[in-house]
């Protein structure tokens, strides 16, 4: 974690980021790119701290 200070006291951070997208023309939901970049993060928080983890809308296949 880098030291962030906030009014003189320093406060480890971290960051974990699930991201998605989806090109012009794709045929996805919202909820299915709500839910690519939800695993996208939960990927990222598992695999260790301070990652950025990218999941396609189309890899996205949970049953509901």
């Amino acid at each position: 974690a880098e030291p962030f200070e906030v009014e003189g006291s320093c406060i480890p951070l971290t960051i974990s980021i699930g991201t998605t997208c989806a090109g012009e023309g794709a045929h996805v939901t919202s909820l299915e790119l709500i839910r690519a970049a939800d695993d996208a993060l939960y990927e990222a928080k598992r695999t260790g701290r301070n990652r950025v983890v990218f999941r396609a809308a189309a890899a996205v296949h949970r049953a509901d």
